[in-house]
């Protein structure tokens, strides 16, 4: 049984499906990040010709700086 177990443990673990390490990086509120890759279809505000802001979608590409207002 134990001999089992530890075979399934060493196939789940070769076949991409074991232990996924994150790391988490604090950003102090109010910082800019920058994008990793492109993101798609984002909701944003936009000001018309007139000043109003009105609803709009955009892919934001790789590179861009993002901060909170």
């Amino acid at each position: 049984m134990m001999k089992n177990l530890i075979l399934l443990i060493l196939a789940l673990n070769l076949s991409g499906c074991g232990v996924i390490w994150t790391r988490t990086i604090y950003v102090p509120d109010g910082t800019a990040v920058r994008l990793r890759q492109p993101v798609k279809n984002v909701k944003i505000w936009a000001k018309d010709k007139d000043g109003e802001f009105v609803q709009g979608r955009i892919t934001l590409p790789e590179g861009w700086m993002c901060l909170p207002k």
